[in-house]
């Protein structure tokens, strides 16, 4: 008897070591817990391909970060520059390093490649941010756990003191080794996909948070500009599981109201609906519409703003990450123009847009003039 207890001992503590080693291999020595890292042999390879945009980024006096939004700001350099006047004897070099479909991530680990910092720092993206896979739905909780462990002061203290902690205090997750950009199109079913992009603004949250601490370090200056969101755009897609047909029947018979024009009679009905389907982006933009219809703009913001979060579709800019961006940079006393916001305050005008995405140039006239007085007094301080 004492021969058998002995053995299963013994090859229950074989397996339980097994698994710890497995477990322990598994998992890479990291600081931050982020799912995702990138390869050596891509940074080799861009900077053989790119060592102009590298040369050109590090001796601007101005460099210009982001997605597709950063990128529209190539319209206006000549702008920016125009409003420093004879301050200087010639104006400040201004380089736009911004790239279609680069989320946050991507932008930070290009400005870790430059070997000094230009004095000003302008980011304006957070449009991209899940057109690319660095995590998976799947680890959600290890991923929310691994987080909590790294803002609990003393286990960081010990992961930074001894970074192969990292591997005994983080819980297993899959990792993606990145090299050049991959498009990912989502095709969760609706629950993951909110799920999917709760895990988005948990990531962006620490990753702007480290742009901020990273650009300080360096005594740069970081500005950043929200990104503007078309609220009168309908959403391009509804969770499923936020509708039913009884839902989707009541709001065609409003949209038909409005398209009548009869928004006094719409609105008290898409008012009951956006109370009972929460999270169904469609009800709140057609509550939107209504309390437009009525004049009731500030109904109509909170309405239409609900429907662009909680749009199923990962096709643009999100009221999360602007609210993120906002909210550290308020902490860490980081300049922010709130485009955002300023389109938004613009809601009841027509014509606000040049498509679903871009505002009209009449409003980034104005972004661009608050935007030049924030440089100017940055270089001033300089």
């Amino acid at each position: 008897m004492l021969k058998k207890l002995f053995i299963i001992t013994l090859l229950s503590v074989v397996a339980l070591s097994a698994y710890l080693y497995w477990d322990y291999s598994a998992k890479r020595t990291v600081i931050t817990p982020y799912t995702y890292s990138f390869l050596n042999s891509f940074d080799k390879n861009y900077e053989a391909h790119h060592a102009l945009d590298l040369k050109q980024a590090e001796s601007a006096k101005i460099l210009i970060l982001g997605d597709r939004m950063g990128k529209t700001l190539d319209t206006y350099t000549k702008n920016i520059q125009e409003q420093f006047g004879g301050a200087f004897k010639t104006p400040p070099s201004i380089f736009n390093w911004s790239a279609d479909n680069e989320g946050l991530f991507r932008t930070i680990h290009k400005l870790k490649m430059l070997k000094k910092l230009p004095p000003i720092i302008i980011y304006f993206g957070a449009s991209s941010e899940l057109t690319e896979k660095k995590f998976r739905v799947e680890d959600k909780k290890n991923i929310l756990k691994n987080f909590e462990t790294y803002d609990n002061e003393k286990l960081i203290s010990l992961i930074i003191t001894f970074p192969w902690l990292s591997k005994v205090l983080y819980k297993n997750v899959k990792y993606f080794d990145l090299a050049e950009y991959t498009e990912y199109k989502s095709m969760l079913a609706s629950p993951q996909k909110l799920e999917e992009k709760e895990l988005s603004f948990k990531f962006f949250q620490y990753e702007m948070k480290e742009m901020i601490d990273y650009i300080k370090d360096k005594k740069s200056n970081l500005v950043v500009i929200t990104t503007p969101i078309n609220l009168e755009v309908e959403p391009k897609e509804v969770c499923a599981h936020s509708s039913n047909d009884q839902t989707v029947g009541v709001q065609q018979e409003i949209e038909a109201e409005l398209k009548e024009g009869a928004y006094k009679t719409a609105f008290p009905k898409a008012q009951k609906l956006s109370e009972v389907t929460f999270s169904n982006a469609r009800s709140f933009y057609l509550l939107g519409r209504a309390a437009l219809g009525t004049g009731d703009i500030k109904t109509a913001r909170e309405s239409l703003l609900k429907a662009s979060v909680f749009d199923c579709s990962s096709w643009r800019g999100n009221a999360v990450y602007n609210a993120i961006i906002k909210s550290l940079a308020q902490k860490n006393l980081v300049h922010v123009v709130d485009f955002d916001q300023f389109m938004t305050s613009n809601l009841s005008k027509e014509g606000l847009y040049f498509d679903e995405i871009i505002p009209q140039n009449v409003f980034y006239q104005s972004m661009i003039k608050e935007l030049g007085d924030i440089l100017k007094k940055i270089l001033s301080i300089e």
